[in-house]
């Protein structure tokens, strides 16, 4: 696979490039911290950069209601699928993403649509990111194979 450059300190809102689109192995970490008084961000691993693509993630943490919380969903032809709920992290498996937030598994989020579609990274919010970077597997040392890391 090819060695993609992470993207350093971009702006939010920030819609970047997958080179290669994801495939299993593949690792996305964001690396950033979560505004003082932020009330939601969100991380989408989505089908370019239209208006409204389709989302095959969508990670949102949630801090402007009674109970902080993740909700994660997929979007299909511009109509969103049931949500789940969570209390954060990536990483793209056969049949899941592991998400791994400070180093720690969080959950898993099964694929509701195929991985070979995703070819864009979207961050919007109360986020400011330092970098996101791509790597594979066969690179990773202390995380699971087969991951896609988010923040």
């Amino acid at each position: 696979m090819d060695y993609q450059q992470p993207f350093c300190n971009p702006s939010v809102p920030f819609t970047g490039c997958i080179q290669g689109g994801l495939h299993e192995g593949k690792t996305i970490t964001v690396t950033g911290r979560v505004l003082p008084n932020a009330k939601r961000f969100h991380v989408n691993l989505q089908c370019g950069s239209k208006e409204k693509p389709d989302v095959a993630l969508h990670f949102n943490p949630r801090y402007d209601e009674s109970k902080h919380h993740v909700a994660c969903n997929t979007m299909l032809s511009s109509k969103w699928a049931q949500r789940s709920v969570n209390i954060i992290y990536p990483l793209v498996n056969r049949d899941t993403y592991s998400v791994i937030v400070n180093g720690a598994h969080f959950m898993e989020y099964l694929h509701r649509m195929s991985i070979t579609q995703v070819d864009t990274i979207f961050v919007s919010g109360d986020v400011e990111i330092e970098s996101i970077a791509f790597s594979n597997s066969a690179g990773l040392l202390k995380q699971p194979a087969n991951q896609a890391v988010v923040m």
